[in-house]
């Protein structure tokens, strides 16, 4: 990281990182993307996983990672792991991944904040130094204006030392802001800040990737179904294997 993605990164909770994914390798996750949101629950790649119930706005997979071989490569992107790397001391692991559709009136509740402490998402900064306990990458693929209900953040929550007053209804909470990007562009944030997203009034498709980095001793989430195969282990590069290993020492 550089000064000023440090402390863009500290003052707000999140960087966006411009231009990491090329638009030839966007264009091929996206007909993945479009494949799988055609086929039927029961027919999803093994390890696949429908984890929410589909509904019109709003289709969420876990393990999107073993979907297809070409997800793999955002393991490791290096723009993303450089601020992954530093906001967690370098002990980090990929935990989970999943993929997020919203059509039209779907949004995001909002979720997290610094207090209360929640116990799989802190955030620490102190001489010099961050430790994010969870640190997330958001890969947009298709779709992510404001009209598209994109990403949104209330900059500066992962330190709040007060609860949250408002409800998790997004249009409730006057400091959220939106986050546009573009196919290939890259959001890290710590899971520790209050985010969800505005509501998609486009009626356009939006689809998110969300590759979720952990420290490197907390194990899978297998709550809705987000935990690594060991077919996964098998196909993966040795640099990529070293990030989805779980740090035991």
């Amino acid at each position: 990281m550089d000064d000023a993605q440090r402390y863009m990164f500290d003052l707000q909770g999140y960087v966006v990182i411009k231009n990491v994914l090329p638009s030839a390798q966007v264009t091929r996750l996206k007909e993945i993307l479009d494949e799988l949101e055609r086929r039927p629950k029961d027919e999803l790649p093994p390890h696949v996983v429908e984890s929410k119930p589909r509904t019109e706005k709003m289709l969420y997979i876990s393990n999107i990672i073993e979907a297809a071989p070409e997800f793999h490569a955002l393991i490791d992107v290096p723009e993303v792991i450089d601020v992954v790397r530093e906001v967690s001391l370098g002990l980090f692991r990929l935990n989970h991944t999943y993929a997020i559709y919203h059509w039209k009136d779907a949004m995001s509740s909002l979720h997290m904040a610094g207090t209360p402490i929640h116990p799989k998402a802190s955030y620490t900064a102190k001489n010099g130094q961050i430790f994010s306990l969870l640190t997330k990458a958001v890969f947009p693929i298709a779709n992510h204006s404001v009209e598209d209900g994109c990403f949104a953040i209330v900059p500066g929550s992962h330190k709040s030392e007060f609860a949250r007053p408002f409800s998790d209804d997004p249009l409730s909470d006057p400091a959220l802001v939106p986050v546009p990007t573009e196919p290939g562009d890259a959001i890290v944030f710590t899971e520790a800040t209050t985010h969800g997203s505005y509501k998609n009034v486009s009626g356009r498709c939006r689809q998110s990737l969300f590759y979720c980095y952990s420290v490197g001793y907390m194990p899978d989430w297998t709550k809705l179904g987000l935990s690594f195969s060991d077919d996964l282990y098998k196909q993966v590069s040795k640099s990529q294997l070293e990030i989805l290993r779980l740090k035991i020492t």
